[in-house]
């Protein structure tokens, strides 16, 4: 027996309809393993005839040959394609792109609304982890990046991604830090040197008092006129 295909896009809604003997309750099998109900896939009675599986916002996952079992009977009912949905990639845009180091860089990205998709925070495509530095905050349709202090290793491309949603930011650059000369205070203890010299001699000044006599004893005054 030829089996029907079905072939939905991804996160897409299928509908089957099953018709049953009255009363039959029947078993949802998918590539021979059984099928439980849960939110994202519904099996539910119409009537006493009639059954509804419902696979909600399908995903490649999903893909297989479904069987049903009814009266210990296993009978075929689908083969399930699904088409991928495709992956967009887009660069977020930035007041800039060159920090200092110790500068706080902040992104932020903001929905129409709340996205149906869960996205994940990166860092040169590897999980983001907070810390002391650096946080990450979800408000409803709004994603913020927060990293203070900037250093070296904060440089590189940052990633906001889903499963069909990549936004990236232009590579981040951190311009370090000039370092400043590190100037050497070398402290110099000063010594005095006493040199203890012989003291000079005093010279005494002698004044030989000489007493001389003169021969003559009395003087001649003479006055001359013109």
């Amino acid at each position: 027996m030829e089996v029907p295909v079905q072939r939905v896009d991804e996160n897409s809604n299928l509908t089957i309809t099953v018709e049953t003997p009255i009363g039959r309750n029947i078993v949802l099998l998918k590539d021979g393993a059984h099928v439980t109900e849960s939110d994202h896939v519904h099996i539910k009675p119409l009537s006493s005839t009639t059954t509804e599986i419902e696979i909600i916002k399908a995903k490649p996952q999903d893909e297989g040959q479904y069987t049903i079992i009814v009266d210990e009977k296993e009978q075929p009912l689908l083969k399930l394609e699904v088409t991928p949905k495709p992956v967009i990639r887009q660069e977020m845009q930035l007041p800039k792109t060159r920090f200092n180091e110790k500068e706080t860089l902040t992104i932020v990205c903001q929905f129409d609304s709340t996205p149906e998709e869960a996205f994940i925070f990166l860092h040169n495509d590897q999980p983001l982890v907070p810390d002391s530095r650096i946080t990450t905050t979800v408000e409803d349709n709004k994603y913020t990046v927060v990293v203070k202090d900037l250093r070296p290793e904060d440089e590189g491309v940052y990633t906001l991604q889903s499963d069909h949603l990549i936004l990236d930011t232009p590579s981040i650059t951190v311009v370090p830090e000039e370092k400043k000369p590190q100037t050497e205070t070398t402290t110099i203890e000063e010594e005095t040197i006493t040199i203890e010299t012989p003291q000079a001699p005093i010279v005494e000044e002698v004044v030989e008092q000489v007493t001389h006599t003169s021969e003559f004893t009395k003087y001649s005054v003479f006055e001359l006129f013109y």
